[in-house]
């Protein structure tokens, strides 16, 4: 399988990623906006076709990353593993003492992220959404 790396990501492929993997609806409107507000986006495409991304936000000190998804067609391949890769490169790549990445994922995804690395640390959030 060849896999390709990028940094464009649509709206439309952007939504078809989440819903593969069962992931909450987002209006288009407000998808542009966080792909906007995003300081990095990686995709991951087999034969043209988005089948994987990633992305983060930063404030120069700490980032969250906001989103890791491969749809489930293409999972056990690597891919996931292959975009937190290049973004911690890029990461490495950039200027800084010292950078905190910070992720929220559920627990059945803890050992992916502990072999690139990544401690469990506890937290707290709250969820909102308009109904």
């Amino acid at each position: 399988m060849n896999i390709a790396y990028g940094s464009t990501l649509s709206v439309e492929d952007y939504c078809t990623l989440r819903k593969s993997v069962g992931f909450y609806d987002i209006s288009a409107e407000q998808v542009q906006r966080a792909l906007d507000k995003s300081d990095y986006i990686i995709t991951a495409s087999v034969d043209g076709m988005t089948v994987g991304m990633a992305r983060f936000i930063s404030d120069g000190t700490q980032i969250l990353v906001m989103d890791v998804v491969v749809h489930p067609d293409y999972q056990g391949y690597g891919i996931g593993k292959g975009l937190m890769e290049q973004m911690r490169e890029y990461i490495e790549s950039t200027e800084y003492d010292c950078m905190l990445v910070n992720l929220l994922t559920d627990d059945s995804k803890i050992g992916f992220y502990a072999k690139l690395g990544y401690m469990k640390a506890e937290g707290m959030r709250l969820w909102l959404q308009h109904t």
